[in-house]
């Protein structure tokens, strides 16, 4: 019986102790990133939906806060930050709003930009790491989020990050309502000049909410 607890309790010890060694890897070269583009897949997956909805877009970040996220083709949804703003327009509506950058809402933009990637210390002062696991190669891990208005709107976050490229292969963050937002990037390429312009919202034909 003692054998038994005993490794029962080893089992929960080594499951609560994930293997970062590659998810740090990954942020020590965060440090170093400056800017980023890269096409991407996302997926959308909601409990009342059998199949995924898959949408294309684009993505062009400027450290320390800029930001331009795009969905679909023709755009959807986008994300425009100048460093202190975000503006979230919906084409369907022509409708447009404005957030801080460290509000929820842009965070669930901004992940890659923000400052939970300065340093592997920062990241953990964000996130509590509490799964990890390897499929095919690609080193999965499980956040959580330390802070409470992000929690609330984003209980769970997933990276999938490949280490033979020291890359983030993918992004997925489970929503309040239990859907699943999954960003499978392409082509990326850092620290190439981006335009200015990419990160002035343009809000002609837009009503501002």
């Amino acid at each position: 019986m003692r054998f038994v607890t005993l490794l029962a309790l080893t089992s929960a010890i080594a499951h609560a102790a994930p293997d970062t060694t590659v998810l740090d890897a990954w942020l020590k070269r965060q440090t170093s990133v400056t800017s980023l583009e890269a096409s991407f897949t996302q997926e959308r997956k909601l409990p009342s939906l059998k199949t995924p909805v898959s949408t294309p877009g684009k993505l062009m970040m400027q450290r320390p806060d800029k930001l331009h996220w795009e969905l679909g083709n023709p755009i959807e949804t986008l994300a425009v930050s100048d460093g202190t703003t975000m503006t979230l327009l919906q084409a369907s509506d022509k409708s447009a709003r404005q957030v801080g950058t460290d509000s929820p809402q842009a965070k669930q933009f901004s992940f890659l930009g923000g400052n939970a990637l300065a340093s592997p210390e920062a990241f953990r002062e964000s996130f509590e790491i509490t799964d990890w696991r390897v499929s095919s190669g690609i080193h999965q891990y499980t956040l959580q989020p330390k802070e409470r208005r992000m929690r609330a709107n984003v209980p769970w976050v997933f990276l999938d990050i490949d280490p033979a490229n020291n890359e983030l292969r993918a992004l997925e963050l489970e929503m309040k309502d239990k859907s699943r937002i999954r960003t499978v990037f392409t082509n990326t390429k850092l620290n190439g000049k981006l335009p200015a312009s990419a990160f002035q919202a343009d809000l002609s034909g837009y009503t501002l909410k």
